[in-house]
């Protein structure tokens, strides 16, 4: 599901369960909502946030069961709350994200070599990085931004488990991600496929993560 997609799938259920949204103003009135960083495509997510200003008060519960019953399946309300009048949008909070890259395929893939990746990569100064963008191919240094990362291996599934960089401030993609971790271990990449789960989104508060709702207690 795209961001757009994942977008309007809430405002129609958010509509359609009868909840008393806001409206911006105009010709073109919209819910006013606030959405986290949009999940990069082929990733799938256990754990996005949505903050969705009502007219009027409603029980946190409450909204949260009469939305799940329009949800399509598969999207469900796990944890919802009331915020304060000034937090600020989910796009200025979130800082960070955790990701799982379960990486597999015809390629036999090691846990020891996936440690040895992981090592070389939190032992480097930098690490670039190419993106293509409309005004052509951009360089940056993405080490600053990956501040952990783990792997374990569960029935010879190897899964790696990163804390890194997510937002205007900075952002590193699972993809790119994938592509060190293979690099930095020497494992061949050609028969290797990465499942990719995004698993938290993070704000920094006295310099440790954080859930966004927590910023500004």
């Amino acid at each position: 599901m795209s961001h757009l997609d994942f977008v309007r799938t809430i405002e129609r259920s958010v509509r359609r369960a009868g909840l008393p949204i806001t409206l911006s103003g105009g010709f073109n009135p919209r819910p006013r909502m606030s959405f986290a960083p949009a999940l990069p495509v082929g990733v799938s997510s256990i754990s996005e946030f949505v903050d969705i200003l009502l007219k009027e008060s409603v029980d946190a519960n409450e909204a949260s069961l009469r939305l799940n019953e329009f949800l399509p399946q598969g999207m469900r309300v796990i944890s919802s709350g009331i915020l304060p009048p000034d937090m600020p949008a989910l796009s200025a909070i979130i800082q960070a994200a955790s990701y799982r890259l379960e990486l597999h395929g015809e390629t036999q893939v090691g846990l020891d070599c996936v440690l040895t990746g992981i090592q070389r990569i939190l032992e480097r100064d930098s690490i670039l990085v190419e993106r293509v963008t409309p005004k052509g191919i951009r360089r940056g240094d993405i080490r600053p931004l990956i501040y952990e990362m783990r792997a374990d291996e569960h029935d010879s599934l190897v899964s790696v488990y990163a804390t890194v960089a997510s937002g205007a401030q900075g952002n590193v993609r699972p993809f790119d991600l994938g592509k060190v971790i293979l690099e930095s271990g020497g494992i061949e990449n050609s028969g290797v496929f990465l499942d990719i789960t995004r698993e938290g989104l993070y704000t920094f508060r006295d310099g440790k993560l954080c859930l966004p709702w927590y910023a500004s207690s």
